[in-house]
């Protein structure tokens, strides 16, 4: 690809950080989810959850946040304005690229071989 402005960027591109991101962003600025939230809905361990969250921390996309209710450790994450536009580019850049890929018309019947459905 020639045109920059089609660069999808890696931070966010990188499929469990887009998960992350989707997941942070759809949520109205500023709310915060939990650590433990974000880890039970994606179905992510604690340790591969940390690195890619450290990751999108370092790119200025999300915050952390760590307080302690009740002598409890709890941990929390929001995107920040930054990582809000980021994934907004993303989506523009995504969405140019998939309207320029040409796709290759389906056949109009499925051939036979070990994937066909028999004929009821």
């Amino acid at each position: 690809m020639s045109d920059n402005s089609t660069v999808l960027d890696e931070t966010i591109h990188q499929s469990v950080r887009l998960r992350i991101m989707t997941l942070l962003v759809s949520q109205p600025a500023p709310a915060r989810v939990a650590y433990r939230f974000i880890q039970r809905t994606l179905d992510l361990t604690g340790g591969n959850l940390t690195i890619h969250l450290r990751k999108l921390r370092e790119a200025g996309f999300v915050a952390i946040t760590k307080e302690f209710r009740d002598e409890k450790p709890s941990t929390w994450i929001q995107a920040t304005a930054v990582g809000r536009q980021a994934f907004a580019d993303y989506l523009v850049n995504l969405e140019r690229i998939l309207r320029g890929a040409s796709v290759p018309e389906a056949p109009a019947t499925i051939p036979p071989g070990p994937l066909a459905r028999p004929s009821p």
